[in-house]
């Protein structure tokens, strides 16, 4: 379990990084972007070194000193923090907060070489189990180096979570403000993944005694903060592309909800169906089912334009009395329940004198501001219609009183 998470964390962070560097444009290259991959390379990197199977398989098969192997990812690991530190500094909007890269090239070459003296000075072993044994006289050096590099851990993470909390507080809502906000959770379990490593401290100075390699819950809050990281960045990265997909789905939605209505239509009409032909449903997603739904919307409004000589006039008032209200939200049901009663005077031949007047939208009682003004509005309010057309009760219990109306013969015939 310990490696699977590791070897995981460590491949998406590296598919990151490559997905990054294809999508580089050609030109200025930014330090706060090159910062950031440099980051993310170093720390999916040493989660692999420091995997526990890395260390027995390199130290086994390759001849390869497994203290080496240890060392190697802790300093690749060192330096994914000196990469964070600069992100951090250069990303920050205070510019007092800003230290400039010579400073933190310095700080981060100090640390590193602590670090590697604090290791050679611990003289530590590497047992079977993959322990690392510190000398006798090195177990408050080897203690000294693990709270350096946590306390160094800390502190970059910190300023990174300050630079980045104006950017969760003013970016636009949306895919953006998520992305700020996954990568800031990905910054506190960062944080919970370091301080996990204090009770080595205390476990070293008691027994002289390390885990060389990660443990399973190190490397499973260090698989989790690398899907944080990715997530953040692939959301505010794809914002258009995820706009895109909810689109499409609400377009998809819409086309399916008016299927009923649109069937019913052409069924009674054959002459308002457009040719076949044109863009292919899922051609150019999402532009080929956009194709689609507005000529469903056409035809649609055609077979409407045609009823208007079938409309009944007391349609809205028997709605009323049913219901007790006409108020606008039973508009979508009134047009639903009128393109209905329109149908069937149609299958009996049946017209109205001054039905026309009633206008494209039928019932008379509809309020002018439900009438869409646009395309993607007509397609809301057809939605609205057809899914009453098709789900409400009332529309089959007005029909049958259609029929079992008396003197249905004041309709005239046409």
């Amino acid at each position: 379990m310990s490696d699977i998470a590791a070897y995981l964390g460590a491949a998406v962070l590296v598919a990151l990084a490559a997905w990054a560097l294809a999508s580089e444009r050609r030109g200025v290259r930014q330090p706060i972007r090159w910062a950031g991959l440099a980051f993310v390379l170093c720390e999916g990197f040493s989660l692999a070194l420091l995997a526990p199977a890395t260390v027995a398989v390199t130290e086994a098969d390759a001849g390869v000193d497994g203290l080496s192997v240890i060392a190697l990812g802790d300093t690749v690991r060192t330096a994914a923090l000196s990469f964070l530190m600069l992100l951090a500094c250069r990303l920050n909007p205070r510019p007092a907060r800003r230290r400039s890269p010579l400073g933190q090239a310095a700080l981060a070459v100090a640390v590193q070489a602590v670090m590697v003296l604090l290791f050679v000075a611990a003289r530590p072993t590497l047992t079977p189990d993959g322990n690392l044994i510190a000398a006798p006289s090195g177990r408050w050096l080897l203690a000294v180096r693990v709270a350096l590099f946590a306390a160094y851990a800390i502190w970059a993470l910190v300023e990174m979570f300050i630079a980045l909390l104006p950017q969760a507080r003013l970016a636009a809502a949306g895919p953006l403000r998520w992305g700020v906000r996954l990568v800031l959770a990905a910054i506190g379990t960062g944080v919970v993944w370091t301080l996990w490593s204090y009770d080595d401290i205390v476990h070293v100075l008691r027994y002289g005694k390390l885990d060389g390699s990660e443990d399973t819950v190190s490397n499973i809050l260090g698989a989790l903060c690398a899907a944080l990281v990715v997530a953040g960045s692939l959301i505010g990265k794809w914002s258009t592309t995820f706009e895109a997909t909810a689109r499409w789905v609400r377009l998809c939605r819409c086309y399916v909800v008016m299927g009923p209505l649109w069937s019913a239509l052409r069924e009674a009409m054959p002459q308002i169906a457009f040719p076949e032909g044109g863009r292919p449903l899922l051609a150019g997603w999402p532009a080929g089912i956009q194709f689609a739904l507005y000529r469903r919307v056409i035809e649609i409004h055609d077979g409407r334009l045609v009823l208007r000589a079938y409309h009944h006039p007391a349609v809205a008032a028997w709605l009323e009395d049913d219901n007790g209200t006409a108020d606008a939200a039973d508009a979508a049901l009134v047009e639903a329940a009128t393109i209905a009663a329109a149908l069937e005077n149609m299958r009996r031949g049946r017209r109205f004198t001054g039905a026309g007047q009633c206008g494209a939208y039928g019932a008379a009682a509809v309020d002018s501001a439900l009438v869409p003004t646009d395309l993607d509005a007509e397609v809301r309010w057809l939605s609205r219609v057809a899914w009453a057309f098709r789900r409400s009760p009332v529309i089959p219990e007005l029909l049958d009183r259609l029929r079992a109306e008396e003197g249905y013969g004041v309709a005239s015939r046409g």
